[in-house]
Formats: structure tokens, sequence, C-alpha cells
């Protein structure tokens, strides 16, 4: 078909209408949950502790979490543990003991866990754990250390490597996994005070980390007979990680997931992850679905059970999901921006009235942004946005163009009276980057950004809007990074530690450099591996013998004195000053290490030598 200027006319003109009667639906059918920052009315409640909050955020969560925690036999010889923590537990009979789906976030989680199944379920060893993910593989080690056995722990093949590398955070690159660290003390509230008005909600972050590698992995479909107890595994299908397994039990028709949540999905994390991809979400629901389950146990969400109940649940779930893809890419195919799908693309009345399609975890105007990045990456197509000027420059020339910082001042203030915070958080940002000392301008932000965090209808948004705030007041300080102590990590591989160093170099103190380091560490069998600095690249060296060019510095310690310095619980000069180190010249090593960022004394932020 040969197209004309006519032709052309008419597409974009039956384009522009269905935009225009898409826009004029949502006020009856599309719900638009950003208004709660632009002036509605919110109905504003607390937590025990005294933590502000949206009363809907409260609402949300009683419909698919129970008020208190209870343990109910689903089936025989099948136990779900549910709302004793974050992540709920089942427990399975076997002839001769006892089979947990999941072990917890933490060694103390585990603990009590155990003492629940002695008292309310059986006195049966717990042989068995296996991992439903990554995020509740923390616990195992209490399990193992208790009934002073053999563990079997079944899991994913990726669960393992993934909690070397980022700790099960799900990092898409594991250099950045001290930083996805950080920002989840900001997701969970960790920063935030016990009580008070801007006190932290619940949250999941566990305490004494316990992790038992997995030693039996399994595959999509694999059978496998644990203690007289017939189970079918499913790997292929993930949610919010890539290391989920799905497990069915044939005797009594009952599956255990981590698919269906107490809440809409939350496809995007704020700490940052891999992607989340909805299509392999739904592609999990779909599998649970065909499985047409008497009972359904949750990660997250309270059992069910009917199968009429069960697949009524599931479709709505399935289509909550599959809308909002399938809409983000109408949206993307009708030419709107990333900034334009978080307002256009909302989930409609008749599935956001399903329980489990409630936003009080994370909010759904991320998710279409997240999805147009992962299809197109960042240039949200509007070519003026290709080279904008730096961020502090055109800060500036904002605030000028509104007449200078008191003018902003002032138009912060009215703008707060009129409710319109989302505009006022925007405003004050540009404000203090441009005057970062001026306690009122920081008090201005700090004002907008609580208020979004009292009235968001999300668990997430809230512990960051809050977090910030009480930053901006000086009350806290928010870390850039966060790493795991070195007892946790010690298993990990370490050349691992030995190539992620080399992201630490300054190219401003390195320029011109050219000097190799090897480094020996002595209880490892592996080969001698280094670090060649060639001006503003360090170049990883797996083997110094097989590499081009021999060093001129060595360096030869031990794995855990290694490990300390990777995390900061060593400084250089501790690291270099221990017996058990041995250089070929202390103070060029010194200096070579010297081109490096250093952890400052807190471990949370890096020093540059360059503006040290």
């Amino acid at each position: 078909m040969k197209l004309n200027a006519s032709t052309i006319s008419i597409k974009t003109f039956l384009i522009t209408a269905s935009i225009s009667a898409t826009t004029v639906a949502s006020d009856d059918i599309f719900p638009n949950h950003q208004n709660i920052y632009n002036g509605s009315e919110v109905n504003l409640i607390k937590y025990d502790n005294g933590g502000v909050v949206n009363s809907i955020v409260i609402d949300s969560i009683a419909k698919t979490q129970p008020e208190e925690a209870y343990i109910k036999q689903v089936a025989d010889g099948v136990w779900a543990l549910t709302g004793f923590h974050w992540g709920y537990k089942t427990v399975i009979e076997g002839d001769t003991g006892l089979i947990i789906y999941d072990s917890g976030d933490d060694i103390e989680e585990a603990r009590e866990i155990i003492e629940l199944v002695r008292e309310h379920i059986s006195d049966k060893p717990i042989h068995t754990v296996i991992y439903s993910h990554s995020h509740y593989a923390f616990g195992s080690k209490a399990l193992q250390d208790v009934y002073d056995g053999e563990l079997t722990v079944i899991g994913h093949p990726k669960v393992n490597s993934n909690i070397l590398e980022s700790g099960g955070l799900g990092s898409s690159i594991p250099e950045l996994s001290p930083t996805l660290t950080a920002r989840a003390y900001q997701q969970f509230s960790v920063l935030l005070p016990e009580s008070g008005a801007d006190a932290k909600a619940p949250n999941p972050v566990g305490k004494t980390k316990g992790f038992t590698p997995v030693n039996t992995p399994v595959t999509n479909g694999e059978v496998m007979t644990i203690d007289g107890v017939e189970m079918v595994f499913y790997t292929d299908f993930d949610s919010d990680t890539d290391d989920q397994v799905i497990v069915y039990l044939p005797e009594s028709n009952t599956v255990l997931n981590n698919h269906l949540w107490p809440t809409y999905p939350n496809f995007y994390t704020l700490r940052g992850s891999i992607y989340r991809d909805p299509t392999h979400w739904a592609e999990g629901i779909q599998l649970l679905r065909s499985l047409n389950p008497e009972h359904l146990i949750n990660t997250h969400a309270e059992p069910l059970s009917g199968q009429e109940n069960i697949q009524t649940v599931l479709n709505g779930y399935y289509d909550g999901i599959m809308y909002l893809y399938d809409q983000t890419l109408r949206g993307i195919l009708l030419g709107q921006t990333p900034e334009e799908l978080s307002y256009s693309v909302q989930l409609p009345k008749d599935l956001a009235e399903f329980p489990h399609n409630q936003m009080s975890y994370g909010e759904f105007a991320y998710y279409p942004k997240s999805i147009y990045q992962h299809a197109l990456g960042w240039f949200n197509g509007e070519v003026e946005t290709l080279n904008t000027i730096e961020p502090s420059l055109q800060a500036q020339k904002i605030i000028e163009g509104f007449g200078g910082v008191d003018a902003v001042k002032k138009e912060l203030v009215k703008t707060l009276e009129n409710k319109e915070f989302a505009w006022s958080a925007e405003l004050g940002g540009y404000l203090v980057r441009v005057a970062p000392n001026d306690k009122e301008a920081k008090q201005l932000l700090a004002n907008a950004l609580r208020e979004m965090g009292y009235r968001t209808e999300a668990t997430i948004p809230r512990s960051w809007y809050l977090t910030k705030a009480l930053a901006l007041e000086g009350k806290l300080e928010i870390p850039t990074v966060v790493f795991s102590d070195a007892d946790s990590i010690i298993d990990t591989p370490s050349e691992t530690f030995i190539n992620q160093f080399r992201v630490r170099l300054d190219p401003k103190a390195s320029y011109g450099k050219n000097q190799m380091l090897a480094i020996n560490i002595t209880d490892s069998d592996g080969p001698t591996s280094g670090l060649h600095v060639r001006s503003t690249v360090a170049e990883f060296v797996p083997n110094v013998a097989a590499y081009t060019q021999q060093p001129n510095l060595e360096l030869s310690l031990p794995k855990h004195v290694w490990v300390q310095y990777f995390v900061g619980e060593l400084d250089l000069d501790e690291m270099l000053d221990s017996s058990n180190v041995v250089t070929n010249n202390k103070n060029d090593v010194r200096e070579f290490f010297g081109l490096f960022d250093q952890l400052n004394e807190s471990r949370t932020h890096f020093v540059s030598p360059s503006q040290s």
C-alpha cells in the first residue's frame, strides 16, 4: 500500500483520537494513584510504632495477609506457617523427618521456626530444606546446627552463585552489590527511627546470616521422592529473582510457590536489580493454573484452597500482569515517552479490585518506565533530551528563571500549602542542588518528601521519601555502599574480589601510570592473579604466569586478610602491616593501592585519592 500525505494525516488523527478517548475514559475506569501527591484528600493513620501512613496501606494489606500469625494443616502431612515472618514457610512430613520450604531471612528466624515446628507439628528432625529462591536462604545454617546432621539443600542451580555474587539481591552487575545493599537499606526502612511519625514499616532485613549452599540442584520438570514424599520441581519460571523453584506435591495436589504475592508484583525495585520480566512472571502463574491445585501455598500470601477459588485468583493476577505489559507496549507503539507512560498506563478498576493486585508494596507508575528502559534503553525518543546541560547548571538556570533562591523558597511555601507535593519535591530538588548548604531550602524539600511519604499507598516509596527527608534535616546519613562482613562472603572465590577491585581505580590519580601487582592468596590452590594498571584502566589478570607482562610488584596474603580489606574491615595500612602479609616493596605496593578508592572508616562511602 502506497501512503500519501492524506493517508498519513488520517492515521495520525485516528491514533490521536484513540489516545484522547483513553484519557477521557481514565477518569471513570482508571484511577490515577499519583493524585495522592497532587492535592487529593488522604486519610492518614498510624502504625503501632507511631509511623504515619496512608490508611489504604493498612486496608490493602489486611485483604491478603493475616491479622495474626497461624499454623494450618493444609493437607495430610502439609502445614503452612503463615504470618510469623516476612516470608512464610511450608512444612512437609516425610517417613523419617521433615522437609521445609524456605529457611528464613536469618538464623534467629530459623530458630523460631524450629521451635514452632517442634511445638505444633512434630519433633522429627528437619533433614531437607527447599529454597523457593535466593531471598529466604539465610536461616539454613541454624537447621544444620540444631539437628547436627547432613542437611539436604534443594534449590535452583543459580542460587549459590546469586548469593555469593550479590547476597541474593539480584544485582545484574556483581560489582554493584554494595550499592544495591545500601539502597536496600532505604527500601526496607532500615535507617528510619523505631518510633514516631517517621517510624519504619515492618521489614524483612535479617540479622545473622547463615546460608548453606544448595547441594541438590533441581531442573525443570524433575521428579524426586524425598523421604517417601513425591515432588515435582519447576525452575523455568522467574518472578522477583531468576532462581525460583515451584514445588508440586501430586499426592495432595498442593503447589508451593513464590509467584502469587499478596500485592501486585514489584516489577521494578527501587534498590535496582535484574530486569523482572512480566511475561516470565505471568508464565509462572500460567503454570500454577495448569496444575489446577486443590491447595496453593504462597511464600508471602495466605494459603488458598479450592480449585475454583484458586483459578479465580490466578486469573485476576495473570490479567493484572499482562495488562501492564501489553498496554505499556501499546503506549510505546503510540509514541509515548517513559514519563508519559507512568501516567497513561493505569491499572483499571476491575483488575485493581482483585485483593492480590493492590499496590501496598511498590507503585504501579514505576513499572511501565522499567519495561521501556529494558526494551529501548534510556533514550525517551525526544531528541531535545539527547544532550541536556549538566544537572547542576540546569538547576541553576531553573532557579534563576524563577527569580533566584529566595523567590523559589516563596514559591515552595505556596505549593506546599496547595498540597502540590510532587511539584514541590521536584522544584525543591533543583533548589537544594543550587543551595546545598541552605538549611531553609533543605527543610522545604524535606517537608515535601515527608508529605509524599505519609501519603503514598506503598511501603517502599514511603521509606525512600522519609529517609531522604531525615537526611536533609541532618538526622541520619544515607550510605552509598554497604558491604557484607568478611565472614559471610569468605567462601566466595578470592579472584572474584581481586577482579571486582579494578572498578575502584581513580583515573585522575592513575593517569600515565604503568604498574602491575601480582596478588598471591597463600591459602588458595588457584594461580596467582593480579591487577595491571595502564593509565586509566586496571585490568584483572587471572593468571600472572600466563600474562604477556611480568609484575613489578608482589603481594602475598591469606584470603581472609584480602577479604577484610576488600570490605573495609581493615584499612590499607592495617592490611599491609599484618604479620602474614608479604610484599617485595611495601611502600611501592602502598602507592599502587593509593591509586584506588578506599572505604572510609564507617565503610559506607568511598574516598577517592584525587579528592582526598
